[in-house]
């Protein structure tokens, strides 16, 4: 697979995506409500989910709910949704869409919603979460966003920038889409070859990561000297995007992210990213496809953006004296 500036860029996604219908406003009369669940508070992608409905007129009530990182509050914000009746649920994040709307095959309806349209974003592998079958239609009242670029296609962005042999990957085992991502890697590395070098994050005895373990963990990725560190869509270490990123610069490693955040806040060097804002604006054209289109769930396919975001920080580019071609800049967005 090669990459090229068609599969990359302009992801205009606010123009994209119009609706061919005009009623701004619910059968009631009233604005949509939306009952939004957030893992860590409002991000870029609410900004895009919600400006998708003010530039297309859509009257909307947004409820905005944050677990602050514990999926242990989702139960209680499920019976408030549920005494609400909102038109649409919106959900961000794995943990979070799993703990609503339950894996295939372990969807139990009196603790999990399904019978309100959802909609989620930010959620790496809705497959390997168990939320859908395989990419394409849900089959069940749920439909969405994923954020993460095809794993393919981000191995080719890598060599685009600089031909490699070892690729680091390091990842909180305890995160279901991270070990996913890892495993996609390994299959992968096989028939691309490269070689693949693990390094879990370790956990405490209640199976969670330990933060301070980071600098330690990288540096022992600094000792076996790869090419690139792979930092993919991993909550905890997003969490932690700036301890990770500028610890591998100063030990002169570069890193590769999967997220836009590692990038935008942190000291990753490139990556093949989703921009956060235009990922909240496909899920607000699905979600308005169900309140105003006449869609339901199950009918919305689930998918990633149509285009991605090449980012290279030029900054970090300097300090590590690793400079990408001219063929990489030509399509490339350059922050520092």
């Amino acid at each position: 697979m090669k990459l090229n500036r068609r599969g990359v860029l302009r992801a205009g996604v606010a123009g994209a995506f119009g609706l061919p219908f005009g009623s701004l406003l619910a059968a009631n009369g009233k604005p949509f409500r939306i009952y939004m669940i957030l893992f860590r508070g409002e991000t870029p992608v609410e900004l895009g989910f919600k400006d998708y409905f003010l530039s297309k007129g859509i009257a909307a009530e947004f409820i905005v709910r944050n677990v602050d990182r514990d999926v242990n509050r989702v139960p209680e914000l499920i019976r408030e949704a549920r005494a609400m009746q909102p038109d649409l649920i919106y959900l961000w994040g794995t943990p979070v869409t799993v703990a609503v709307c339950g894996a295939i095959g372990k969807i139990d309806p009196k603790k999990h919603v399904t019978d309100i349209p959802i909609v989620f974003t930010m959620v790496s592998s809705p497959e390997g979460a168990g939320l859908i079958a395989k990419r394409g239609a849900s089959g069940r009242n749920i439909t969405g966003v994923s954020h993460v670029v095809p794993i393919e296609r981000q191995i080719d962005a890598i060599r685009a920038y600089r031909s490699f042999k070892t690729l680091a990957v390091a990842f909180n085992p305890a995160e279901s889409n991270s070990k996913q991502s890892v495993d996609e890697l390994k299959e992968i590395s096989n028939r691309a070859k490269f070689t693949l070098i693990e390094f879990p994050v370790p956990l405490d005895e209640k199976k969670r990561p330990i933060e301070s373990s980071l600098p330690a963990l990288i540096g022992e990725i600094a000792r076996r000297q790869p090419d690139f560190l792979y930092l993919g869509a991993d909550s905890f270490l997003g969490q932690n995007r700036k301890l990770v990123t500028e610890t591998a610069l100063q030990l002169r490693v570069p890193v590769y992210s999967a997220t836009e955040v590692m990038l935008r806040d942190g000291k990753a060097l490139f990556g093949l990213v989703s921009p956060y804002r235009n990922v909240g604006q496909l899920a607000a054209y699905k979600a308005a496809l169900i309140l105003q289109g006449g869609k339901k769930p199950h009918e919305i396919e689930v998918e990633t953006l149509p285009s991605f975001s090449y980012i290279v920080n030029m900054n970090v580019a300097a300090q590590l004296n690793l400079y990408p071609s001219l063929k990489v800049v030509n399509f490339a967005e350059v922050i520092s």
